[in-house]
């Protein structure tokens, strides 16, 4: 059921995306980049916990001028590391990323624009991430992130933070930390 709702978000962002297309100060792009991940939790049990370097591919679009809407659709692939009743896990996380930001932009010409924006972030695991096995991972979450970027004519540079609000795995108290450095081009 939850699968069916989020399919459902996808194509309800989609359709929105494409009529505002139509309109003018809209802008899609491609990007890609690392990010590093970490699995934060106040479960003392847990030990040597660190995090690990992951990437990221996506699309994204922005709606506005100086004061803009940016949606994204992304795959994520992270992992962590931790250690738990003497025993060593690394879950791997796969992942739908749709981080939905309002932004504004502090500078704003044709070639340069330096931006901030902030927005939920939700997420929706494609595997089953591996770990203790009285602790299950969960498929969905929802989180917030803060982004602060540059253009420079077509080539979109962003540097961002992704933090869980809901935990990703209830049993560790676990909740996401994602740092994001992604390159991107605008289409059109």
């Amino acid at each position: 059921m939850k699968t069916n709702k989020f399919y459902l978000m996808i194509a309800i962002i989609m359709v929105s995306i494409s009529v505002k297309a139509q309109q003018s100060g809209v802008n899609f792009g491609l990007k890609a980049g690392i990010n590093y991940a970490t699995l934060p939790t106040s479960f003392k049990e847990v030990k040597e916990k660190e995090g690990k370097a992951g990437y990221n591919i996506g699309v994204f679009a922005r709606v506005g001028d100086a004061l803009y809407f940016q949606p994204e659709l992304n795959y994520t692939a992270f992992k962590s590391e931790y250690s738990y009743n003497s025993k060593v896990y690394t879950p791997k996380f796969k992942q739908v990323n749709i981080p939905l930001m309002v932004g504004y932009k502090i500078i704003n010409t044709e070639a340069l624009n330096f931006r901030i924006s902030a927005g939920p972030d939700l997420s929706y695991s494609l595997n089953k991430a591996a770990g203790s096995a009285q602790f299950d991972y969960k498929k969905f979450t929802a989180g917030g992130v803060v982004n602060a970027g540059v253009d420079i004519g077509s080539l979109t540079i962003d540097a961002r933070y992704s933090r869980g609000l809901t935990k990703i795995n209830k049993g560790l108290d676990e909740k996401t930390g994602i740092f994001n450095l992604s390159v991107g081009f605008k289409i059109f």
